[in-house]
């Protein structure tokens, strides 16, 4: 893997469109500089970003999922036979 990335590369690496990877770096929140007309971004910088994402979104869902005790079982909402 090369050390840098243009923006299709980088949206490639991040499976997103490239119009999303350049609102990340207008937003701050991947570095880039531009050379001439293209985005150059360090291949480390959105790997970064990728990671802080994957850790920022695995904590809110683990917060939405999490019991108060991991092992209690989670009721099963019956229907009620009609007719017997």
């Amino acid at each position: 893997m090369s050390q840098t990335c243009d923006l299709n590369e980088a949206a490639a690496l991040m499976k997103i469109h490239p119009k999303t990877v350049a609102d990340h770096i207008d937003s701050g929140a991947l570095p880039a500089a531009r050379i001439g007309r293209a985005y150059v971004m360090l291949t480390k910088d959105v790997m970064a970003l990728i990671e802080r994402e994957i850790v920022k979104q695995t904590a809110e869902r683990m917060r939405r999922v999490t019991p108060a005790d991991p092992f209690a079982k989670v009721p099963v909402k019956r229907r009620r036979r009609v007719g017997r």
